[in-house]
């Protein structure tokens, strides 16, 4: 019962130590950084890769939840930078990701508010991520 208690121990930690060194990997390499003009492109990143999406948001509008396939992209972190000055308002969402596996996957970022149909979505960001490297995530 103990070496089997201390095989489990054993095994759990070993998966850990294999993905924080995998995604210690990924956080060491210099990140992508897309904005509201990289829209419309298609993207061939390896599996390992960070990517930063910085956009401007404008009074009243608010993002949606991404879209993405989470077994190809992860969604690292996310912040909203508010600020004000002479022309008004306006707001920054950064976004972070990590290309998690081979595959393809459309990246989506919408708003919604500021004068638009209130149940309608702009887009901000649309691109096409060719992730590569195989299918094995890190």
């Amino acid at each position: 019962m103990r070496k089997s208690r201390l095989l489990h121990r054993t095994t759990i930690l070993w998966l850990l130590l294999m993905f924080f060194g995998a995604l210690s990997l990924a956080w060491g390499a210099a990140p992508l950084t897309l904005t509201q003009k990289d829209s419309g492109k298609t993207l061939t990143l390896p599996v390992g890769q960070r990517m930063v999406v910085d956009l401007s948001l404008g009074a009243g509008q608010y993002v949606v939840a991404p879209e993405f396939n989470p077994s190809i992209l992860t969604l690292a972190g996310q912040s909203l930078q508010s600020t004000s000055g002479p022309q008004g308002s306006s707001s920054r969402v950064i976004y972070q990701f990590v290309v998690w596996q081979g595959g393809t996957t459309d990246l989506v970022i919408a708003a919604r508010g500021s004068g638009t149909d209130e149940g309608k979505k702009e887009p901000l960001l649309k691109v096409k991520i060719v992730a590569t490297g195989g299918g094995e995530a890190i």
